[in-house]
């Protein structure tokens, strides 16, 4: 859907890796989106070589109105974002993860009318869903980075949520194809693109639908830690202490190694432990989070562990 010159004004980019149904429903939910008058609306969703039926399902089920770039092999978040950004015809880039949806009509007008008002990016809130244990915990921490946000830390939203002037992202450079796995593309972008503008946080928010356990949260931490950390903090190593991470970072505190590798065993028993307690009513919230915050902890710093030694 091409504007008067040609060119679409708003361009929504969805990357998905082997979960074809979730990226379908993301790029219906996007056409149902309110605009003002005039303006045009471009969906890309970009299979990052999922190597399985995902394309042919993509292909199938789709929008005929949607873009489908398929990747022939994996890249990475970051590489896949930015392939879906080159082909991409809008003035304005929305980021938008394949497991996410709107939790309202006016999620991309909120993001337009900040980038129009001078912000040449804005992020918003990421939302849990199902109403139980991990649903208040995203509010919360998404509650956590919007305060961050306000309190100056322009580098505290989510790429799962992310809208950029298309010059700024082209200036920018994009994502940093250098993290090909989980953890910190975003706040590394954020930070880069913050020395062009204003970021602005916006009311534009959207529900995380993944279903989530304190091991896989805790195998994603440990991720962070290992692959993506170590670009991070030599990049920015003030926003990297300023967020909190160094403060747990074996790399940096060299007296918390042994007790980080001894971690590393035992971590995944403890998550699945502790994630058996997280629905019990019986137990406070407040408790239950600290759990969580503790072992989710406690991951990422065996994770920095295992760059010491290159394990995977």
């Amino acid at each position: 859907m091409a504007g008067a010159h040609g060119m679409s004004d708003i361009s929504v980019i969805i990357p998905t890796h082997r979960d074809a149904g979730r990226a379908v429903s993301a790029a219906d939910a996007i056409w149902t989106q309110a605009l003002p008058e005039g303006c045009a609306l471009q969906v890309i969703v970009v299979d990052d070589g999922s190597g399985d039926d995902s394309a042919e399902r993509l292909a199938e089920r789709m929008d005929p109105r949607v873009r489908l770039l398929l990747l022939p092999t994996n890249v990475g978040r970051s590489g896949a974002r930015n392939a879906g950004a080159a082909i991409a015809d809008g003035e304005f880039l929305v980021f938008m993860d394949c497991d996410c949806l709107p939790t309202g009509s006016g999620f991309l007008q909120a993001h337009l009318a900040a980038m129009r008002n001078g912000a040449v990016a804005c992020t918003g809130d990421v939302l849990g869903a199902g109403g139980g244990f991990w649903d208040r915990y995203q509010r919360e921490a998404s509650l956590r980075r919007r305060r961050q946000h306000g309190a100056g830390m322009r580098y505290a939203g989510s790429s799962q949520n992310l809208a950029v002037r298309r010059d700024a992202f082209e200036a920018s450079g994009g994502f940093d194809t250098g993290y090909r796995r989980y953890g910190f593309e975003d706040r590394d972008l954020l930070l880069r693109l913050s020395a062009l503008g204003p970021i602005a946080w916006t009311d534009a928010a959207v529900r995380h639908l993944d279903r989530f356990d304190l091991a896989q949260v805790s195998r994603k931490m440990a991720e962070a830690g290992a692959w993506s950390s170590p670009r991070f903090a030599a990049r920015h190593p003030d926003a990297y202490r300023a967020l909190g991470f160094a403060a747990l970072d074996a790399r940096e505190r060299r007296w918390l190694r042994p007790a980080a590798r001894l971690l590393d065993r035992c971590l995944p028993s403890l998550a699945k432990r502790v994630d058996s307690l997280l629905e019990a009513a019986w137990i406070p919230y407040a408790a239950r989070a600290a759990m969580t915050r503790l072992v989710t902890g406690l991951s990422y710093l065996a994770g920095t562990s295992r760059s010491l030694t290159g394990a995977d």
